[in-house]
């Protein structure tokens, strides 16, 4: 015979069990996890501090208030350069983050600030330089394959904005989730064949997350209005399952007329102002930063210099910006540029290096 009186006390100390638990889950969740509004005190500058809400990354929170630290790796803990200092409120060093540090740096409260959540008022430490970064909406203008792996993309900065960096600076470029294939890529017909070759075009590039890559800008400073980039699409090694690089995927299916965020300037690649002799290397997309530091020695700064840059490719249809280099060539008696080729082509009639 069914005792009711047990059945309803059973299921009364199942509820009272189930409320004891939500309210410890409550209670601990309120303890745990921040809420309501923080302050962030930046460099010792009353005017610079922020009211903010809890509970977000402090590299996030940041860039909502317009502070962009640098994070090529897009706030995963990898690349460590949204490093600031954090003189109070910034919790425990994470375990993510201790490779990135010596003892040195760990004692002056260097932190990851990818890593580090927003829980109470905290006072932090950036380098002056991040308040001059700024983020804008570009337009593609071209997107042309200058050699098999690599295309120059050309940006347009919105009308009345400009971008202040430095000779052999670099920005970072945000896409968000997208799904890519690369049968859909619009490849110049002397290039398809290696293409078709590695068997490329049945590549599916599926990223489910915002992106952020860092790239450095092929043109300098007077080739206004425009930011200029070598990208070379990152393909995964012949007989694996790994994915394709996700930025460059998405980079290499852009047309003109899309819609591109940036973020910059950024770098610590730049020339010192001596009489040295400058000696450049390169090699397949690392053109860019080189094409930017000559071009300003020898353009804008009209440096004295002695410079010469020697770059590597795998034949000459992997060369570029060859008529540049010529016409600085030309133009100036203390600049001189070589092509060392590693698999060149018959038709190339290589006899250098």
């Amino acid at each position: 015979m069914v005792d009711f009186a047990t059945i309803i006390g059973g299921v009364a100390l199942f509820t009272v069990v189930v409320m004891l638990l939500v309210s410890l889950i409550l209670v601990a969740r309120a303890r745990l996890v921040s809420s309501g509004d923080v302050q962030i005190e930046i460099n010792g500058d009353p005017e610079r501090t922020l009211t903010v809400p809890a509970g977000g990354k402090l590299l996030n929170t940041l860039a909502d208030a317009g502070i962009f630290l640098s994070s090529a790796c897009g706030g995963g803990g990898t690349c460590a350069q949204c490093k600031c200092q954090i003189v109070d409120g910034g919790g425990s060093m994470l375990p993510t983050e201790e490779g990135h540090f010596t003892r040195g740096q760990r004692r002056d409260n260097w932190r990851l600030s990818c890593q580090v959540a927003v829980k109470q008022d905290m006072k932090i430490e950036v380098a002056p330089e991040f308040f001059g970064v700024k983020q804008w909406e570009t337009t593609v203008l071209s997107n042309d394959n200058v050699a098999t792996f690599i295309k120059e993309l050309v940006l347009e900065i919105p009308a009345g904005e400009s971008v202040d960096f430095r000779a052999g600076g670099y920005v970072q470029l945000e896409v968000p989730p997208h799904e890519v294939r690369y049968a859909d890529y619009e490849i110049d017909e002397q290039y398809r064949g290696d293409w078709e070759h590695f068997g490329l075009f049945k590549k599916v590039s599926k990223v489910n997350d915002t992106t952020i890559r860092a790239y450095s800008m092929a043109n300098y400073p007077e080739e206004k209005g425009v930011i200029k980039f070598n990208i070379r699409i990152a393909t995964p090694p012949p007989g694996t399952d790994f994915p394709p690089g996700k930025m460059s995927s998405y980079v290499f299916g852009l047309k003109p007329g899309d819609k591109v965020k940036v973020f910059g300037p950024y770098g610590e690649f730049f020339a010192k102002d001596t009489d040295a002799e400058m000696v450049f290397i390169g090699g397949g997309a690392g053109m860019a930063p080189m094409r930017s530091h000559i071009f300003d020695q020898l353009r804008r700064l009209n440096s004295k210099r002695k410079i010469s840059f020697w770059y590597g490719a795998r034949s000459l249809r992997e060369m570029f910006y060859e008529d540049d280099y010529n016409t600085l060539a030309a133009e100036n008696d203390n600049f001189d540029w070589h092509v060392a080729l590693s698999d060149p082509q018959p038709e190339d009639n290589w006899t250098g290096m």
